[in-house]
């Protein structure tokens, strides 16, 4: 058996590390937008600006600008804005919840108390963790639900019958009629 020599083994190594190196400089690289776009979608988010105005204020075209939006970087980047505005005006949003439960109104006081309680939270869930997990315990793999034939066929499904005579039930004997 043959062994590789000392300096074959550094230069293994050496490479094995520069691979690696190039391999975390491309997960680190951050995805391009044009900073024309970034400040656009700045502009939309934080002040509410029409995309339209946003482009002209941003220096670009809205036809650009509607374009950049739909390349996945930009759309990940106005995500992750609207996510920081959302999480920074909890807060406020809070406060107003608490003054309300002190509101004229008895329904827009059990709204504010139902959402401060966490009942109507379902879509309220911003910046907590969601888990949905799906488990299935059957054995067979193909179960299908209904099956719908398509065949067409001369028999008929469903088929009427004549009215039959009613008899009287037997324990009606001791019954008088009313006349």
């Amino acid at each position: 058996m043959v062994m590789p020599s000392k300096k074959a083994t550094d230069y293994g190594t050496k490479a094995r590390s520069a691979a690696a190196l190039l391999k975390a400089d491309e997960e680190k690289k951050e995805a391009a937008i044009s900073e024309k776009a970034r400040t656009a979608v700045e502009l939309m988010v934080f002040e509410g600006l029409k995309r339209s105005d946003a482009a002209k204020k941003a220096g670009m075209h809205e036809e650009s600008l509607r374009r950049a939006l739909t390349k996945p970087n930009t759309l990940a980047y106005m995500n992750e804005c609207m996510e920081v505005l959302r999480t920074s005006v909890r807060p406020r949003a809070l406060l107003k919840m608490e003054s309300l439960l002190d509101a004229k109104n008895e329904s827009t006081q059990f709204k504010a108390a139902e959402y401060l309680d966490g009942m109507n939270r379902g879509s309220h869930t911003i910046g907590a963790a969601q888990v949905n997990v799906q488990i299935n315990n059957s054995v067979q793999l193909d179960t299908p639900g209904y099956v719908i034939r398509l065949a067409r066929s001369d028999e008929r499904l469903i088929s009427h019958q004549e009215q039959i005579e009613a008899k009287p039930l037997p324990s009606q004997q001791d019954v008088p009629d009313d006349e």
